[in-house]
């Protein structure tokens, strides 16, 4: 009897761990990706109602850089004063692709993400992506929303059925806001995980009419959330 209590106390906590108010997302599910420096921030604000941006935490500094990969650091653009050339950030959305998330910095990135959030008085419009499941929970008890990075299972050389099993194991313990693939991947992820909110990138760049239509079609797809673009504004749909 004991151990049927237990159970269903430890179900009832997954449950609720799991049950969290959808995002309420944006009207175009086009956001702008790879936005690292303040002059696209400031014009692309102005035309998307998300931007993706990469971001790199510095433990020796501890402060979080814009840029995708380490040597961008050398920039210096802090993540707080890419937000203050946005207009309005509480009336946008964001995707943070954290480069270098893992368990031991993931406290000290929510405590600044989240600072940041006050100071613009954002309040639920912030994604952070990874695909390190446990730096995730730890973003997740900060109040933040968290998007399961999965990968290309041909980058690994791993079967299509181990891939959806392992990807399965790692929502299942996560329960992310969303996940996030390559838009190539948009077939595996639709047809295995359907329940998901989805986020795409490496869209088509440019701005022809072939692309145009496969943009048209990811956004069509319902449970396709965001698909980032590298247009300079959102096409119609």
């Amino acid at each position: 009897m004991k151990l049927v209590f237990l159970f269903i106390i430890a179900f009832f906590s997954l449950l609720a761990s799991c049950t969290r108010p959808d995002f309420c997302y944006t009207e175009s599910k086009q956001w702008a990706h790879r936005v690292n420096d303040t002059a696209s921030a400031r014009e692309k604000s102005k035309m998307f109602d998300g931007l993706e941006l990469d971001a790199i935490y510095s433990e020796h500094q501890d402060k979080i850089f814009v840029g995708h990969n380490i040597e961008d650091t050398a920039n210096n653009l802090q993540i707080d004063e890419w937000f203050m050339h946005i207009d309005n950030p509480s009336q946008k959305c964001f995707w943070i692709d954290m480069k270098n998330l893992d368990k031991h910095n993931a406290k000290a990135i929510s405590e600044k993400i989240s600072c940041i959030m006050d100071k613009h008085n954002m309040k639920d419009n912030v994604f952070v992506e990874s695909p390190d499941v446990n730096a995730l929970k730890t973003i997740k008890k900060h109040g933040l929303r968290v998007i399961l990075w999965t990968e290309n299972p041909v980058w690994n050389n791993i079967d299509t059925a181990t891939w959806i099993e392992h990807t399965r194991t790692k929502i299942n313990e996560l329960c992310p806001d969303a996940i996030s693939n390559e838009a190539k991947m948009y077939e595996l992820l639709t047809e295995n995980f359907p329940e998901q909110n989805i986020h795409l990138w490496q869209t088509p760049t440019i701005l022809n009419e072939e692309n145009i239509e496969i943009t048209r079609k990811l956004c069509r797809t319902k449970p396709v959330k965001v698909v980032l673009v590298d247009y300079n504004e959102p096409i119609d749909y």
